[in-house]
């Protein structure tokens, strides 16, 4: 793998995890701002949307570091 698309998998990882961080963040304040059960539905998809971006982030830095597929022998 090119050592430019290795770059920008790790950059765009980064990304990832940085913005899904801060959009838990951002968001904190009005899912406590909710009441019922309809708290506990934004929690869990916003709790299920961060996991998404941190193993995706994760995952392409990982992929970038690790410079993609081998080539099978």
């Amino acid at each position: 793998m090119p050592s430019v698309l290795r770059a920008l998998l790790m950059a765009v990882g980064v990304t990832v995890i940085g913005l899904g961080t801060a959009l838990v963040f951002v968001w904190h304040g009005r899912i406590v701002d909710f009441d019922g059960s309809y708290r506990w539905v934004v929690a869990i998809a916003l709790r299920a949307g961060e996991a998404a971006a941190l193993y995706g982030g994760s995952w392409l830095v990982v992929r970038g570091w690790n410079g993609g597929p081998r080539p099978r022998a």
